[in-house]
């Protein structure tokens, strides 16, 4: 228990580290209209209550009742954050970059491929019960680097949907994989899908905007990413929770990013890296 308390205040003292330091360099530096810029405290608050009551009753502690409560409270305060997005002339997350055909398209890709990479690292960590079953995970970040390396290598041979599509599917045969075959060889498929669709959906997410609207598509990447792996650790736990077998979690996981493969097919935007 001494380790396991030691994960989180580890990263909480680098964070601290990281602020001080970031403090030091950034002492001096103009930010030009940003330095002028409001922080819309309202939608902030909005947003991390919203998020976090959704992502709440995700998880598996508490009561049936209280969670479901918890994530239709989430679900009604996110409604109310994208009205007030939708009326605000400079928002925080502009949601009315989402239509499904473009943007959303790639938005949907790095939240699934951000999901499947932390809840693969939740599930390959409930399997680990030595040093040398934990290897696989530790690995994983290596197989994410070699597809980005391998997405800017074949970007120009395929079709920007067909990058997105082919990428999550191999993410879902390496959920099929990790249920029914081990942890190696799905830790290279998971990898490598997360690594192209997450790369992929970078370059065309800030591709497809003019350069006017980069600052804002970087701020909905981002959240992408943030969403993708909160959902992942939740939802891949709500569903071992719920079945108490990581071979079926996988599985149920590895269908919903087959569902997302099929409705990518539908994009009919114009996707540029």
């Amino acid at each position: 228990m001494g380790a396991y308390t030691l994960l989180f205040w580890l990263p909480a003292a680098v964070a601290v580290v990281c602020g001080v330091l970031a403090t030091l360099m950034l002492r001096g530096i103009d930010l030009g209209q940003a330095v002028s810029a409001k922080i819309d405290v309202v939608s902030s608050a909005l947003a991390l209550l919203g998020f976090g009551l959704f992502v709440a009753g995700l998880q598996s502690h508490g009561g049936v009742l209280g969670r479901v409560l918890a994530t239709v409270a989430g679900c009604v305060i996110l409604g109310v954050f994208c009205v007030r997005q939708l009326r605000s002339r400079d928002p925080l997350i502009d949601v009315r970059m989402l239509p499904f055909s473009r943007l959303g398209a790639c938005s949907l890709s790095l939240v699934v491929g951000s999901a499947c990479y932390t809840g693969s690292v939740f599930l390959f960590s409930a399997q680990a019960d030595s040093l040398l079953s934990v290897l696989p995970v530790s690995v994983l970040a290596l197989w994410v680097s070699l597809g980005g390396f391998t997405f800017h290598r074949l970007q120009s041979r395929f079709s920007p949907v067909h990058m997105l599509q082919v990428s999550l599917a191999a993410c879902a045969v390496g959920l099929v994989t990790a249920a029914f075959v081990g942890l190696w060889p799905a830790s290279f498929l998971l990898g490598l899908g997360v690594g192209v669709s997450m790369a992929s959906g970078d370059a065309y997410l800030l591709g497809s905007v003019p350069p006017k609207d980069v600052a804002r598509a970087a701020a909905l990447q981002e959240t992408s990413l943030a969403v993708g792996a909160a959902l992942g650790v939740a939802g891949f736990g709500g569903i071992f929770a719920a079945t108490g077998s990581v071979a079926a979690t996988a599985v149920i996981a590895a269908v919903l990013v087959t569902v997302t493969v099929w409705a990518l097919r539908h994009n009919r935007g114009v996707l540029t890296a």
